[in-house]
C-alpha cells in the first residue's frame, strides 16, 4: 500500500468534515470575481439594429459592451407549454463553450410560436398570454405572465461573460496593456507566458476524424480594458494544488429576479433547509460535486451532486428556473420586498411601494449561458413544463422501490447467505442483498475475491430462489495493474481513449481505493460503449441477471486531487477541459453503467444502477441517495427537506442511508429511521465498515417487531408507490413533495420541512425527536384527512397527538383511493399475484378517486402495451373502475377487500345486481367488502344503497 493511499485512506477516517479541503468563495478566483461586480455598472446593451426574428418561435439579437469590442449573440426561443429559452455565446470565438446537451430528455424541444414588436426603447416578444419585454441599454429583459411581471433578466446588471483571450496576443500586448501595473504587470505577464496551452477543440457540427478548425489569432488590439485583465486569474493554487488554466478565465455571470414571490427551492445537493437561505452574510450556495466526508449541515457547502435549478413559490404562482451548466457554479440568494434594493430599473414597471422578491446571481466557471424559465402558473405546471425539456424520471423494476439491505461490506459469500437466512427467519421481507469494494479482487471491478466468494453465482441463484437480488458496487477508478486485462484494455484502446489525460496529454494517475488509479473517460461515446461491454456475462465473470450495480465515488472522487476531486486542467474527449465537465462526469458513469445492464439484456430488462454524482438528467437513468450521512437525530431530520429539494428540482427517485452511514445509532433512533425511510421513494439501510453490526433483529425481540412493522407498511404500500413511479415516468410527477405542493396558497407551509406527502394521497408526519410523546400533526385544507392505521378522520388544521415507538403518522387525503397488498411475502417478486385490497377515503362532498398501474414490474414489455392503468373513482354510491385511455392489456391479480372510509351507517352493495357481503364499523365509521369478484385491471362498478 503506498504512503499516498494510506495518507488519503487515514484523512477519510477523520472524525467530520475537513473544511481546509473545500473552496470558499474567496478562495474560487472566478466566484470572488463576478461576486465583487458593482450592481448596474456591467455596461452591456443590445444593439436594437440586430433585433430579429429568427423564425416562428425564436428571436435574436446582439448584445454589445461599452468598453470591450466583443460581441455576443443572443437566441430567445419559446417552447411549448410557456417555456423560454435564453441562450448567449460569443460571436466567432476563440474556442467553443461546453453545452450540456446529453441532459435534455429524449423528445426533441418542441416551439411554441410567437411574435415580436419594437419600439425605440423596447422589443417585446409575446407568446399566448405571456410576454418578454427586452429594453435595449441598459440590457434587461422582463418576464410576463399575462400582465404581470415575474421574473426580470439582468435587473441588476450582473451579466457578464470573461471573454475567452488567447496567451499569444496577450504576450504581445502585455507590455503595452499593463505598463502601468508596475510589478503587478510582470507577475501577471509570467503567468501568461508560463501556462499558455494553444490546444484545438472541436466545433459544433464537426464529424469525427476531421481535422479541428485553427483557434483564431486574436488581432492585435484585445479590446478588453487592462483593469479587466488585472483581475483575471490565469493560474490558481489551492493548498498543495495548481490549477494551469491554461485556457485563462472564461467565466459567465447574471442575475435574475424573481418578483412577486415569498420563497425559493432548490438548488441541490445541499444539507441545508428547504427553503433556500439568503446568502448576504455566507458564501454562496455551492454546485460542484464533491466527496464531502460526514457532511455538516445547515451550510451552502456542495455535496455529491448539482442541479441548478430554482422553484419560485407565492400563493398566487410558480415559476421555474434551469442553469444548464456543468462547470462549477455558485449561487447567490437574496430575499427582500423594499422597491428601491432593484433602484430605479424595476421601479417604473412594480405596482406598489412593497412587493416580496428574490434576488439571484448565478455564476459559472466556464460554459455556455443557457437559461430556461418555466412559467408555471401551478407547481404541476413547472413539474410538467420541466418534463417537457428534460424528460420524465424512468420507471425502474419493482424490487428497486422495496427494502435493500447493505453494508460496508457483508464479509463473504456465507455471511451473506446468513443475513438472506436471518430476514426469513424473522419474517422480515427484503428484496436486495449489497455488496461493498471488499467484495473484489484487490478492488479491482468487474471482479470477486476468490477466497471470500467461491461461487458467486451459487449465491445469486440462492437469492433469487426466494425472488431477491444483488447490488454490487463499481466505482469510475481503474487500479493500475499492467497484469490486470481490463486495465491494460482501457490503456491499449485503439479506437479511442478510455481513460481521462493529464494537461500534458498522457492517462492521468491519481490515488483512490485501490492505490494508483487511472479515470475512465464517461464524457466520451467510444468510452462509454467500452464500459457497457464490460458488462456481458462472458467479462463480468460470476454475475447474472440478477446482479444489479452502484456507481460510488463519481463526483470524480481522488484522494490526492484538489479538493478530493481531479484537477480542473485534466483533458477530456473533444478536447474538453475537466472544468468544464466536472458536473456532469457523474451522469456520463450513471449512463454507461445504465447501458451495459441494457447491454447484456440486450434491452428486454429493466436496469437498476444508484449513483451518488448526479446531474440534470440523471433522473432518466436511476436512483440517487445523500451520501454519506451520520446516525444522528439531526441528519435524520436533515434527510428529509434534502429529498424534498431533489424532487423538486426534478429527481423522484431519491433516498438517504436508513441508520446514518458514520456512526452507531441509537436503537431508538434506528427504529424511527426506518419509520421514516419506508415512506421514502429509494429505501435503503447502509452502515460503513467500522459500525456494528445492524441488522433489524440485532436489537431485542421488540425492536425487531417495531422494524418488521415498518418494512410490512412499506411492502403493504408498494401498488401504490409503484403507481407514483409511474406518474414520474409520464410527467416526473415529485413522489416525495413539500406539503405546499399541492397547496401552494396556504403560506404557513412555505417553511414546513418535517413533515411530506407520498403521491398525491399520503401525509407522512414522522416522529423526528428522542423520547416524543406529544406530536405535532399538520393537515393542510380544505379537505379531511383519516389515519392510515386507525381510521379515524380529522378535520384539516393543526393538531396534536400522542405518539409512542410502534407509531408511524401516516394520513389518507380524503377523495383519495389507494391501492395497497395486505399480504406480505418474504419479496415484492414473491407477492405479484397476490390480491389487492383498495381503501376508499371519502371527501367532505362524499366522493374519491385514485389510479392503479400495473405490469410485469422487470421487463420494458408494458412498451409494447402489456400493463394497465386503472382509473378508479367513487361518486353518486357507486364504485367504478376503468381501463385509462393510454391503458394497453395486462391482467392482474383480484381485489380481495374494498374499505371505504367516511360512511356514518350501514350500506348494502351489489355488483350487477348480485348483493356483496358488507360489514359496517360503527366506530371507524367504515363499511368493509369481502371478496367482491373483481379484477383490478378489468371494468366493473359496485352499487351502494
Amino acid at each position: 500500500m503506498s504512503w499516498w493511499f494510506l495518507l488519503s485512506f487515514l484523512l477519510l477516517l477523520s472524525d467530520a468534515v475537513n473544511r481546509n479541503n473545500f473552496k470558499t468563495c474567496d478562495q474560487s478566483g472566478f466566484c470572488k470575481r463576478l461576486r465583487s461586480m458593482e450592481q448596474n455598472k456591467s455596461g452591456y446593451y443590445a444593439d436594437p439594429d440586430t433585433v430579429v426574428q429568427l423564425n416562428s418561435s425564436s428571436v435574436s439579437f446582439t448584445v454589445k459592451h461599452e468598453v470591450e469590442k466583443y460581441e455576443h449573440s443572443v437566441v430567445l426561443r419559446v417552447l411549448k407549454d410557456n417555456t423560454v429559452r435564453l441562450s448567449a455565446q460569443e460571436k466567432d470565438p476563440v474556442r467553443p463553450r461546453y453545452s450540456p446537451v446529453d441532459s435534455f430528455g429524449d423528445a426533441p424541444l418542441q416551439d411554441q410560436s410567437c411574435t415580436l414588436s419594437k419600439s425605440a426603447q423596447t422589443a417585446t416578444v409575446s407568446f399566448s398570454s405571456n410576454k418578454l419585454v427586452l429594453t435595449y441599454n441598459p440590457l434587461r429583459m422582463d418576464v410576463y405572465a399575462g400582465e404581470e411581471l415575474v421574473a426580470s433578466v439582468n435587473a441588476r446588471g450582473l451579466f457578464h461573460v470573461e471573454t475567452q483571450l488567447l496567451k499569444p496576443s496577450l504576450m504581445s500586448r502585455v507590455g503595452q496593456k499593463l505598463s502601468d501595473l508596475g510589478s503587478q504587470a510582470l507577475s501577471l505577464g509570467s503567468k501568461f507566458i508560463k501556462s499558455f496551452k494553444s490546444e484545438p477543440s472541436k466545433v459544433e457540427g464537426q464529424e469525427e476524424g476531421d481535422k479541428p478548425e485553427e483557434e483564431k489569432n486574436e488581432e492585435d488590439d484585445m479590446g478588453i480594458s487592462a483593469e479587466e485583465l488585472a483581475k483575471m486569474d490565469w493560474e490558481e493554487s489551492f493548498n498543495s494544488h495548481h490549477d494551469s488554466n491554461p485556457r485563462g478565465p472564461r467565466a459567465i455571470s447574471l442575475d435574475v429576479t424573481f418578483v412577486g414571490f415569498d420563497k425559493l427551492y432548490g438548488l441541490p445537493e445541499h444539507a441545508d433547509t428547504l427553503a433556500l437561505k439568503g446568502t448576504g452574510n455566507t458564501d454562496p450556495y455551492r454546485l460542484y460535486n464533491l466527496d464531502v466526508f460526514e457532511y455538516e449541515l445547515d451550510n451552502p457547502m456542495a455535496l455529491y451532486g448539482a442541479i441548478p435549478y430554482v422553484h419560485a413559490l407565492s400563493a398566487k404562482r410558480s415559476v421555474g428556473m434551469m442553469w444548464l451548466n456543468a462547470a462549477e457554479t455558485w449561487v447567490d440568494i437574496n430575499y427582500s420586498n423594499e422597491k428601491s434594493i432593484v433602484g430605479r430599473v424595476l421601479s417604473s414597471i412594480l405596482s406598489s411601494d412593497e412587493v416580496s422578491r428574490v434576488d439571484t446571481h448565478f455564476m459559472s466557471e466556464s460554459g455556455l449561458l443557457d437559461l430556461f424559465l418555466f412559467l408555471g402558473p401551478s407547481p404541476k405546471d413547472v413539474t410538467k413544463q420541466y418534463s417537457n425539456v428534460f424528460g420524465p424520471s424512468y420507471l425502474p423494476p419493482m424490487f428497486a422501490i422495496s427494502y435493500h439491505q447493505c453494508r460496508w461490506n457483508y464479509n463473504d459469500q456465507k455471511d451473506v447467505l446468513g443475513v438472506d437466512a436471518n430476514f426469513d427467519k424473522y419474517d422480515i421481507p427484503m428484496d436486495v442483498i449489497w455488496l461493498d469494494i471488499e467484495h473484489t479482487n484487490g478492488k479491482r471491478y468487474f471482479s470477486w475475491d476468490g477466497r471470500k466468494f467461491p461461487d458467486s453465482k451459487a449465491m445469486l441463484s440462492a437469492l433469487a430462489d426466494k425472488g431477491r437480488n444483488m447490488v454490487t458496487i463499481i466505482d469510475p477508478h481503474i487500479k493500475v495493474d499492467k497484469n490486470w486485462d481490463l486495465y491494460t484494455a482501457g490503456r491499449d484502446h485503439v479506437s479511442c481513449g478510455i481513460y481521462v489525460k493529464n494537461k500534458d496529454g498522457g492517462n492521468f494517475e491519481g490515488h483512490c481505493w485501490p492505490g494508483t488509479s487511472s479515470w475512465v473517460d464517461y464524457t466520451s461515446p467510444c468510452a462509454r460503449q467500452w464500459w457497457a461491454e464490460q458488462f456481458a456475462y462472458d467479462k463480468y465473470q460470476g454475475s447474472s441477471p440478477t446482479l444489479f450495480t452502484w456507481n460510488d465515488m463519481n463526483e470524480p472522487s481522488v484522494f490526492n486531487g484538489p479538493e478530493v476531486s481531479m484537477p480542473k486542467d485534466n483533458l477530456h474527449a473533444e478536447n474538453w477541459e475537466h472544468r468544464d465537465v466536472h458536473n456532469i462526469y457523474g451522469y456520463y458513469m450513471h449512463r454507461a453503467t445504465r447501458d451495459g445492464q441494457l447491454y447484456r439484456s440486450q434491452n428486454t430488462a429493466r436496469p437498476f444502477v444508484l449513483s451518488r454524482a448526479f446531474f440534470v438528467g440523471s433522473h432518466r437513468i436511476g436512483p440517487i441517495w445523500t451520501g454519506d450521512n451520520h446516525a444522528s437525530w439531526e441528519h435524520l431530520r436533515m434527510s428529509i427537506p434534502m429529498l424534498l429539494s431533489l424532487n423538486i428540482a426534478g429527481y423522484p427517485f431519491v433516498g438517504a442511508d436508513v441508520g446514518g452511514f458514520f456512526g452507531n445509532p441509537p436503537t431508538e433512533l434506528l427504529v424511527r429511521w426506518y419509520q421514516v425511510g419506508v415512506l421514502q421513494p429509494f429505501l435503503r439501510a447502509h452502515a460503513h465498515i467500522d459500525t456494528r453490526r445492524r441488522e433489524p433483529w440485532l436489537f431485542g425481540d421488540e425492536n425487531t417487531a417495531l422494524i418488521r412493522d415498518a418494512l410490512i407498511l412499506r411492502y403493504q404500500l408498494l401498488p401504490y408507490i409503484y403507481t407514483q413511479f409511474y406518474k414520474a415516468s409520464v410527467d416526473n410527477s415529485p413522489i416525495m413533495r413539500p406539503l405546499w405542493y399541492d397547496h401552494p396558497e396556504d403560506t404557513s407551509l412555505y417553511t414546513n420541512q418535517v413533515e411530506f406527502q407520498l403521491g398525491d394521497s399520503l401525509l407522512s408526519s414522522p416522529v423526528l425527536e428522542s423520547n416524543e410523546k406529544s406530536h405535532v400533526v399538520v393537515l393542510p385544507g380544505p379537505q379531511v384527512w383519516y389515519d392510515y392505521h386507525s381510521y379515524t378522520k380529522y378535520s384539516p388544521g393543526t393538531m396534536h397527538i400522542s405518539v409512542k415507538m410502534s407509531s408511524i403518522p401516516l394520513y389518507i387525503k380524503g377523495g383519495s383511493i389507494v391501492v395497497t397488498k395486505m399480504r406480505v411475502r418474504r419479496s415484492s417478486q414473491l407477492m405479484e399475484s397476490d390480491p389487492y385490497t383498495l381503501i376508499v377515503a371519502l371527501s367532505t362532498q362524499g366522493d374519491a378517486k385514485g389510479e392503479a398501474y400495473i405490469d410485469d414490474g422487470k421487463t420494458f414489455e408494458y412498451k409494447n402495451n402489456k400493463f394497465s392503468h386503472q382509473l378508479l373513482n367513487f361518486s353518486n354510491n357507486k364504485l367504478s373502475c376503468r381501463r385509462a385511455a393510454d391503458s394497453g392489456q395486462y391482467d392482474s391479480p383480484a381485489v380481495e377487500r374494498i374499505v371505504i372510509l367516511g360512511l356514518n351507517s350501514p350500506v348494502s352493495a351489489s355488483l350487477n345486481g348480485s348483493p356483496l357481503v358488507s360489514t359496517f364499523d360503527k366506530t371507524k365509521s367504515s363499511v368493509t367488502i369481502k371478496k367482491p369478484n373483481v379484477v383490478l385491471s378489468g371494468e366493473w362498478d359496485i352499487d351502494f344503497s
